[in-house]
């Protein structure tokens, strides 16, 4: 009887997040594409076209239309969201500044899914269990899920803000929580670059490099869509967020493949590092965006992307 109430709790909550979400006004969703293709054209176009080799940071296309999403600052309490592999976009206040790089935002999904607190408003936020889906790797490849990862945000490798140590990172954690030490892993040289006094934890070398990325992106002129050298993200923290716990290596299937992975938790994303990947592809985002859309609405989402984002 618990097992039934419990679905059908779930349920219900499901059907209540369903009457919140619904198909934006024409003209909001036609400046929210333009606004969330812009944003995607600058780091995803370049790995489309096979000018850059890199992880994707959105995907090859949308997982959805766009759609309006309860928000409670809003001035008409609804904002439009676009949801990808990797992250949902949001246009949180439509009238600043659109050429702003934090016109489009992308949620704190990462936080959400961990925590179970589904945000919506700037301090609204309404309770649910946290997601019971891997971080990293196969869908059954033994990484630990969100849940387990939201019990280690309180967790601290080091005294806060102490200097930055110089060991190589080789603390793991397995599918329970149970964190331990494979010194085998030092070999890899991963270690703690850079601290954030916000969350007290460290940022691993890895991915304090990957925020900091140059390479192709995209950019429109007069003449169209061009190309150019540059730097991913103008603010490191854009993409990924805070860090919201250590880095970790954990052991998992990856294609089918067991393996070590680096995998750390930031606030928006999911960030790992898999050594035996191709140079470009070692770091990668995880798909939190497709993981939160089942996690929020119960069932994968139904959209056929359009061609011009397939071309």
């Amino acid at each position: 009887m618990r097992r039934s109430g419990r679905f059908r709790q779930r349920a219900i909550v499901i059907l209540m997040l369903v009457l919140l979400t619904t198909a934006a006004p024409v003209m909001a969703v036609i400046e929210a594409e333009e606004a969330f293709l812009n944003t995607w054209k600058r780091t995803d176009q370049p790995v489309q076209e096979e000018l850059a080799s890199r992880t994707w940071m959105w995907g090859p296309s949308p997982n959805t239309t766009v759609l309006s999403e309860a928000y409670l600052e809003h001035a008409t309490g609804m904002r439009s969201v676009q949801y990808w592999d990797k992250s949902r976009m949001e246009i949180n206040d439509p009238n600043t500044d659109s050429t702003d790089q934090w016109y489009v935002t992308n949620g704190l999904l990462a936080r959400e899914l961990m925590t179970g607190n589904m945000q919506f408003g700037d301090n609204e936020f309404q309770q649910y269990d946290p997601a019971d889906v891997h971080v990293a790797g196969d869908p059954d490849g033994g990484a630990p899920s969100y849940a387990v990862f939201g019990e280690l945000m309180d967790v601290r490798s080091f005294p806060p803000g102490m200097q930055l140590p110089s060991e190589p990172i080789t603390q793991t954690v397995d599918s329970s929580g149970a964190i331990g030490n494979e010194t085998s892993l030092a070999t890899y040289d991963v270690r703690a670059a850079h601290y954030s006094p916000l969350t007290d934890h460290y940022i691993a070398s890895v991915f304090w490099d990957f925020m900091h990325l140059t390479g192709p992106i995209a950019y429109h002129s007069p003449d169209g869509e061009m190309f150019t050298d540059g730097r991913l993200f103008e603010d490191p923290f854009y993409a990924a967020g805070l860090p919201l716990t250590e880095p970790y290596w954990v052991y998992a299937t990856v294609d089918d493949f067991d393996q070590w992975v680096l995998v750390q938790a930031f606030e928006r994303r999911i960030l790992t590092y898999t050594p035996g990947n191709e140079p470009g592809w070692r770091v990668e985002a995880g798909n939190v965006g497709q993981h939160y859309y089942i996690w929020r609405y119960g069932e994968p989402p139904e959209y056929d992307p359009p061609e011009y984002q397939n071309d």
